[in-house]
């Protein structure tokens, strides 16, 4: 192989030849049609097989968790709020984005607001307001039954007292607050529903958001880093590893994925990498960077010795059959 030694020596010393293999390599991706690169044929068993691979693993769940572990315990908050990690143009685009207005639909809404634990706690408020202002009031009001002249007022004040101080004593009475109660937390989801759904009431929601996001904002990092490290990570680990397992022993997973990557492949149509970024800036703008990246690390790869192996086997056509991978096409 006496030409491979030059060959060596001129893409580790030239390096506008490794700048032209990596505009080269650039040309081809732009150049190549989307849907080249996205096959449901072949792409949807090589996912699938992949996924079950994963989830089958014995070690990927504790390697789940050392990765949380490990993140975990790289966060360090600094001793200032969140706003001032969002860079300072972007904060009035963050409140814009939230102040848009936006109307859910009634499904939506109830979906999200009709469950047992929002009744439950509806139901308790309620019911502990109306305890706690029935006693209030029979605490305050006066008895003026017995003030002469006091006539239908002296009345009303009295059958108030009386009916507070009931309520907050008499357990048959307070058993028909509850029942009250338990009817009327059925109108609150409904006016909550109506309330939130209504077009005319987005304004307000558009305000909850950015007064949200502003109080957000203002935390310190430390009261956000105390809510991360309440998280257990071998908990978390589980529970990730237990949705993989599921996902990948879902019987319907091949068709969803080839479904999904039809579709996309569909929208592509026939149209190239570059000309579906065409007009985007993105070329322009990163075309330059990925190329020197591309050739600073194909110059290591180039000085390698296992890379002068192989073109050494290339150029005399002598490559092992051990050094083929085993789960090569060609194996």
């Amino acid at each position: 192989m006496p030409h491979v030694p030059a060959l060596l020596a001129r893409l580790r010393d030239e390096p506008r030849y490794l700048a032209a293999l990596a505009a080269l390599l650039v040309d081809e991706v732009l150049a190549t049609p989307a849907r080249r690169l996205v096959d449901p044929v072949r792409l949807t068993p090589l996912l699938v097989a992949g996924l079950q691979a994963v989830a089958a693993a014995p070690g990927h769940a504790a390697w789940l968790e050392q990765r949380l572990r490990d993140a975990l315990g790289r966060i360090r908050p600094r001793p200032t709020t969140l706003r001032a990690r969002i860079p300072g143009d972007l904060q009035p685009l963050l409140r814009t984005v939230v102040r848009r207005p936006y109307t859910p639909s009634r499904a939506l809404v109830r979906a999200v607001v009709d469950q047992a634990t929002t009744r439950d706690l509806s139901r308790t408020i309620l019911h502990t307001t109306l305890l706690d202002f029935a006693k209030k009031v029979g605490s305050i009001l006066p008895d003026t039954s017995k003030i002469p002249g006091a006539g239908v007022t002296s009345k009303l004040f009295g059958v108030a007292k009386g009916v507070a101080s009931v309520v907050g004593l008499d357990a048959s009475v307070e058993d028909r607050v509850r029942g009250f109660v338990d009817g009327a937390v059925g109108r609150v989801i409904d006016m909550i529903v109506d309330r939130v759904s209504d077009p005319k009431n987005a304004g307000d929601g558009a305000a909850f958001r950015a007064d949200v996001l502003a109080s957000l904002l203002d935390l310190p990092e430390s009261a956000v880093h105390a809510e991360l490290v309440k998280l257990d990570p071998a908990v978390v680990a589980a529970d990730l590893h237990a949705a993989l397992v599921g996902l990948a022993a879902w019987d319907r997973l091949p068709a969803e994925i080839e479904a999904a990557l039809t579709e996309i492949v569909n929208g592509l149509g026939d149209a190239t990498i570059g000309e579906l970024l065409a007009g985007s800036g993105e070329v322009e703008a990163w075309r330059g960077p990925v190329e020197a990246e591309l050739a600073l690390h194909l110059g290591h790869a180039f000085a390698g010795e296992r890379f002068a192996a192989w073109l050494g086997h290339l150029v005399d056509g002598t490559l092992p059959e051990a050094q083929v991978p085993a789960n090569s096409p060609v194996a």
